[in-house]
């Protein structure tokens, strides 16, 4: 649902001057069980799981929500619930640094928006 979502129309071309998706099958990829365990150590939820990384591959900020509420800790997976597009929205805008402008984020918000709300419970 993630790659579904980074796909998009408005979205694709805003990601892709900020970011660089890669993604790793924990079951198909050689070592990704390896790198899922590295880079997500002992963090809850399943998957997706998302983790941006600085050019050297350093952690910036991974989806385990720091909500200060009950959802502190938990994964967004493929965000969908208000509170999971909001986070991934954060990490969009922790990250984004000169590349992708206030403007362009809050595209992307619209455009998440759009994508998650009929797929909500």
């Amino acid at each position: 649902m993630l790659e579904e979502f980074l796909g998009r129309k408005v979205t694709a071309p805003v990601f892709a001057k900020g970011w660089v998706d890669v993604m790793i099958d924990v079951d198909r990829d050689r070592h990704g069980k390896e790198i899922n365990e590295r880079l997500k150590g002992e963090r809850s939820g399943g998957l997706p799981w998302t983790i941006i990384l600085d050019a050297d591959g350093n952690e910036l900020v991974a989806a385990n929500a720091e909500t200060g509420d009950e959802h502190d800790g938990r994964n967004i997976g493929g965000p969908v619930a208000e509170w999971e597009c909001a986070w991934f929205l954060e990490m969009l805008r922790r990250t984004a640094g000169d590349r992708v402008s206030a403007d362009e984020l809050d595209r992307v918000a619209a455009d998440l928006e759009t994508y998650a709300r009929p797929r909500r419970r």
